[in-house]
């Protein structure tokens, strides 16, 4: 009996008692069926097989059944929507650092309500503010509600969290505190600690977004991958690029393999191969697809190990059986649906592609060039057609999104994952033992995540490169799988081409001279000044001789940090002027993220609150361990950057700890007046000082009188959310100017030549 068929049987076992709810006793009794025909018919192959799937799938209903959660009065979910209470447990993951919010899996063991401490249990999803220093193991006391994860018009929320045993959320509204730390797992402990260094070192050698994505592909962070780079790999069918997979798996295994022969011997070289597929699959979060690859590759060097034949087909069933079995709800998570579907596609459809392919060649040239065609599209193009074939109609179903451009962007950028996953790696490693190395080893290595970003940017761009669906209906998604499957012969052996090595090595070394001239090119001085204005805040000033200034922090450090490494050489990693023009929390976030990654020569801010907060503590902690000289902003001041550049802070407020200040590129002045309130725009009338300027980056409420003074050309919103938008007051206020928002056109930049500016 094929264990890929008692997989189907056990995903079918799951499905039914889905929609069938049954109590658990029911589905013992129905076992008592296939278990005596299996005895009474136990000479019958058909029948015994027969029976065999049933007897699972029976197992499967009963194990869905014994899996859902039971709630009562020691339940943390109990407590949900009961109202502000405090609670008390343990961090029991790696802290996901996102552009607002550091979540972490907290496992409840205490709550405080209504004045009494009660004992309870549970896992939840604890959201604390972003710069808040947790790590695994820490114990915390937190001030919160437990609140029922929501669920919204195309995706639920509280499915998702719930087949993590998650079934509860809380949003800290206090101080987080600490009561002890290293209570978890010291061997879990030990692998994030070693995941934090490694992203660190990452995030140290190579500039944005070539480290989140790096980050996403060896680490499995995926979630510091700014917003418009995901949204280019999701248009382009390419976001498996950035997901853990078999090819990571084949390339740790191969690599695990050659050591381990070298050090102990190709006996027990086996055992260690499958041992550190274990840890890299922990050490990566152990994603449902890459549980699936661990499980498929380490069967594969257990098959070679004692010499048998490895059947792919079986291998991919035992991975099924073993991840349904040990988490029924996987079943319904799209990332292990896909990983299943793709896989299933390769080994199905890569051989008889390969045939279909080399038959059509071979009527322009010879059967062998045919062959040597076909093996250099064998490892892009046709491995992708074979994985869209079954992938293509589940992601047109979940996402209603169609690529039309998929595999062209993954023809193009395929053959440099290898480079990617490889040489990522081991300048990772080399910067974690030896600075210098890693990063001279990163100066190559960033050239081909580089290049995939661009590629699957560019094609993303494209007229018609993805197309919305309407409503898939679920019918039509099984009738497809049906008919595709019904009429596909299994069986098929692979045939394998690869490329030569040579010509690959000149490929692979004229990619690298051809994007770092690209580099090189792109962000040289051109003798212009750059003011590119991102949404949520963030300026990014460039000078002519190529100075470097931001101006005022945003939301998203992840957009924040990616657009600098994206318009910077990417061996370069100094910011000559940081300037601070608020100091709330929401500004701060990505100024912390650039002052982190980036060498900062000078820094201008605004005073610090009263009561600093834990984002303001970071970033006053930050400043002194990196020795950053500080300045804070005064009416009047003025910082001389280029001969023509400079800074001027035109107006303070401490008791908001803001600032209004312009610079000034040769005649032209760009007044940055966001977090200006109306007090702000009176006493700045009252001042006396000359506000004209040719471009205003205006707060939400603008004075008719303050419109006047400034007499801008054009007009900016940054703000992100719909609240923080401008007033009808205020574009009736600006209506002789042109108004843009980033909010609506995204990144905006403006061009200053010869005191003539143009806008992109």
């Amino acid at each position: 009996m094929s264990l890929f068929y008692l997989a189907l049987a056990f995903a079918a076992g799951i499905v039914i008692a889905t929609h069938i709810a049954l109590p658990l006793g029911v589905w013992l009794w129905w076992l008592v069926v296939p278990l005596g025909l299996l005895i009474i018919w136990r000479h019958d192959a058909r029948l015994r097989r027969l029976h065999l799937l049933l007897l699972v799938f029976l197992l499967a209903a009963l194990r869905y059944t014994a899996a859902q959660p039971q709630f009562d009065e020691r339940s943390l979910a109990t407590y949900n929507n009961r109202g502000t209470m405090l609670i008390v447990g343990n961090v029991v993951g790696y802290p996901d650092v996102r552009d607002r919010t550091t979540n972490v899996r907290f496992s409840v063991t205490r709550i405080r309500l209504d004045g009494t401490w009660r004992e309870v249990s549970g896992n939840a999803l604890l959201q604390l503010p972003r710069e808040t220093d947790v790590r695994y193991g820490d114990q915390l006391q937190v001030l919160g509600e437990p609140t029922t994860p929501p669920d919204f018009a195309d995706f639920s929320y509280r499915e998702f969290l719930a087949r993590q045993d998650i079934h509860s959320l809380i949003r800290s509204y206090g101080a987080i505190k600490i009561l002890d730390r290293d209570q978890g797992d010291p061997f879990f402990a030990l692998i994030y600690t070693f995941r934090a260094h490694a992203l660190a070192t990452i995030n140290t050698l190579f500039p944005e977004p070539s480290a989140s994505l790096l980050a996403g592909i060896l680490l499995g962070i995926e979630s510091g991958i700014p917003r418009e780079v995901r949204d280019a790999f999701n248009a382009t069918n390419t976001a498996h690029i950035i997901a853990i997979s078999g090819f990571n798996i084949t390339i740790i295994a191969g690599v695990i393999a050659a050591l381990a022969r070298r050090i102990v011997g190709e006996r027990r070289a086996t055992l260690i191969v499958v041992a550190g597929l274990v840890v890299y699959t922990l050490l990566v979060g152990a994603a449902p697809s890459v549980v699936r690859a661990a499980i498929m590759g380490s069967l594969s060097v257990l098959a070679l190990h004692y010499h048998r034949q490895n059947d792919a087909l079986n291998a991919l069933g035992a991975a099924a059986l073993v991840m349904l079995a040990l988490n029924p709800f996987s079943l319904y998570d799209v990332g292990f649906q896909l990983s299943f579907l793709a896989t299933l596609g390769l080994i199905l459809y890569v051989a008889p592609l390969n045939a279909t392919f080399e038959n059509f060649f071979a009527r322009f040239t010879t059967s062998e060039r045919a062959k040597r065609i076909v093996g250099a599209l064998s490892d892009s193009f046709i491995v992708t057609l074979a994985a869209q074939i079954t992938t293509t109609p589940l992601i047109v179903f979940v996402f209603h999104r169609f690529s039309l451009i998929g595999l062209l962007t993954n023809l193009i950028i395929l053959p440099v994952q290898p480079a990617v996953m490889i040489g990522g790696g081991l300048a990772t490693i080399a910067g974690m033992i030896l600075p210098p190395l890693g990063q001279a080893m990163a100066w190559i290595v960033w050239v081909f995540p580089a290049f995939t970003i661009a590629v699957v940017q560019f094609t993303a761009q494209l007229p018609f490169s993805s197309i919305e669906i309407g409503r898939f209906d679920v019918m039509m998604l099984a009738a497809y799988y049906v008919a595709l499957f019904g009429l596909t012969r299994l069986g098929w052996q692979t045939i394998r081409a690869h490329i030569t090595a040579r010509p690959a090595f000149a490929l692979g070394l004229a990619l690298v001279v051809g994007v770092w001239g690209w580099n090189v090119a792109l962000t040289a001085p051109d003798g212009k000044t750059h003011l590119i204005f991102l949404d949520g805040g963030t300026t990014i000033v460039q000078s002519p001789r190529g100075a470097r200034v931001v101006i005022d922090g945003g939301a998203s450090p992840s957009a924040t940090l990616a657009a600098l490494g994206q318009r910077m050489p990417f061996w370069e990693r100094g910011i000559d002027l940081l300037v601070m023009m608020d100091a709330d929390d929401d500004r701060l976030s990505a100024l912390i993220a650039l002052l982190e990654r980036y060498d900062v020569r000078q820094i201008v801010q605004v005073r610090a609150p009263t009561k600093p907060s834990v984002a303001h503590l970071k970033w006053q902690d930050l400043v002194a361990t990196k020795r950053v000289p500080s300045a804070e902003v005064h009416a009047g001041m003025m910082i001389q950057l280029d001969n023509d550049q400079r800074l001027e802070i035109l107006w303070t407020r401490e008791e908001t700890s803001s600032a209004v200040v312009r610079w000034r590129a040769g005649a032209l002045a760009f007044l940055f007046a966001s977090s200006a309130s109306i007090e702000d725009q009176n006493a700045l009338l009252r001042a006396g000082e000359d506000l004209t300027s040719v471009i205003l980056v205006a707060p939400r409420k603008v004075t008719n009188d303050f419109a006047d003074a400034v007499d801008p050309r054009m007009v900016l919103f940054t703000a992100r959310t719909a609240r923080e938008q401008p007033t009808p007051d205020t574009l009736a206020a600006l209506v002789r100017a042109t108004i843009l928002s980033t909010r609506e056109r995204g990144v905006i930049e403006i061009i200053i030549e010869d005191n003539s500016l143009s806008v992109r």
